[in-house]
């Protein structure tokens, strides 16, 4: 069974909404991939700009589902803005039906945004918090 024009643009329409920048869909004899370009629109100009460096990492969502910024037994989220957070810390939850699976912190560092909204649903790969990675030896309290 074909897929239709109108299936296609509903598919790219949920993918702009969930952050998700591509998908790939195969069935016999046909495939389909979808890009959804979400960097920014800028004018061009004639000087080129100077890029910022951004060394930011983004911990991400590594199921669907959706995202817990604590968990239910908790009063307080586990991450807010300008805290600190160690590797392979909790930064959310991806609630899936009665399972919980956890976000982790992908560095240590600070963190600059939940970028996610608290009750979102969110696929696989969804940026869910910047993270401003600290040197290593730094030690910020």
């Amino acid at each position: 069974m074909p897929i239709e024009l109108t299936e296609i643009a509903h598919l790219a329409q949920i993918l702009e909404r969930s952050g998700v920048a591509t998908i790939e869909i195969e069935q016999p004899g046909q495939s389909l991939k979808l890009v959804v370009d979400t960097g920014p629109r800028m004018a061009e100009s004639p000087m080129p700009a100077t890029p910022a460096v951004d060394h930011s990492v983004i911990a991400k969502a590594d199921v669907a589902g959706h995202f817990l910024t604590a968990h239910p037994w908790r009063d307080r989220p586990f991450v807010a803005p300008g805290q600190r957070v160690e590797a392979g810390a909790i930064v959310g939850l991806v609630r899936i039906g009665l399972l919980y699976a956890p976000i982790v912190a992908p560095a240590t560092g600070i963190v600059d945004a939940v970028i996610a909204e608290p009750g979102a649903t969110v696929g696989y790969g969804t940026a869910i918090a910047r993270i401003r990675p600290l040197p290593e030896g730094s030690s910020i309290n």
